[in-house]
């Protein structure tokens, strides 16, 4: 039987906009069902950005905004190319029709109903996604194997600071921690970038002059090791602690 292209579509518009439902509505399920693709940072940071904002917005109107939203892409020009890259990449891609069916799965029940409102306008061939979707249990989640990392050091560490490999003097949290010791030193002076500068994984691995392959090794082998219960956690709180040790040796190095 042929696999099904979601891209196939009557109705394209609807079908990004059911995409960037899915995506954004379920994050950071689209991080684990595509680990591999190199934009997640910015993804993750409108995604952040959507949950923030109805908090800012008094009384009962703040999650309708939200329903409205989530499904529009960002206005940012970065990371509206980055979903549209990888709404393109479920759409088009054969294993699409199946990626799709495992995010809609997981919408929130709050967005069931913006999901309605869309599929009278999908293509049959989205119509079946959906209709999958609502077939599959919903599968309880847990706190993201794959958290990405805001600019909460920006002002207070400087970059010109972090190298790779770290100083040692920078690394005992992460020496506590049972994890692949040297790929969590570079992901630790990637993320010190990011904490430093703001701005996507990649960029922050160029500064830091590491070859794009070594990149791509060290992100794959942290993302299956902080799939693990626990580890996620715990490595969220050795690099705050990181962090605080590189602020102060840059204090006293200045």
């Amino acid at each position: 039987m042929p696999r099904r292209r979601c891209g196939s579509l009557s109705s394209p518009v609807h079908a990004v906009r059911t995409t960037v439902l899915g995506t954004y509505s379920t994050w950071p399920a689209t991080a684990e069902v595509f680990p591999e693709f190199e934009q997640l940072d910015l993804i993750a940071a409108h995604a952040q950005s959507l949950r923030r904002a109805p908090a800012k917005r008094l009384g009962p109107q703040a999650d309708g905004w939200l329903a409205r939203s989530i499904d529009h892409p960002p206005a940012d020009a970065l990371q509206c190319a980055a979903v549209m890259i990888l709404v393109m990449q479920i759409l088009d891609s054969p294993d699409g029709h199946t990626a799709l069916v495992r995010l809609l799965s997981l919408l929130p029940a709050a967005r069931a109903g913006r999901l309605r409102s869309l599929t009278p306008h999908c293509s049959p061939s989205m119509t079946v996604a959906i209709g999958g979707a609502a077939r599959l249990p919903l599968v309880a989640g847990g706190p993201p194997a794959l958290f990405p990392q805001p600019p909460t050091h920006r002002g207070r560490l400087d970059p010109r600071t972090v190298s790779d490999p770290l100083p040692n003097a920078w690394t005992a949290p992460l020496d506590g921690l049972d994890g692949p010791a040297r790929h969590l030193r570079r992901d630790a002076a990637i993320r010190l970038v990011q904490m430093a500068r703001g701005g996507p994984r990649t960029s922050a691995g160029r500064y830091l002059g590491i070859p794009p392959g070594a990149l791509h090794a060290t992100t794959l082998t942290i993302r299956t090791w902080q799939k693990l219960p626990g580890n996620a956690e715990a490595y969220r709180e050795a690099l705050r602690q990181v962090a605080e040790i590189a602020v102060s040796e840059g204090r006293r190095g200045s």
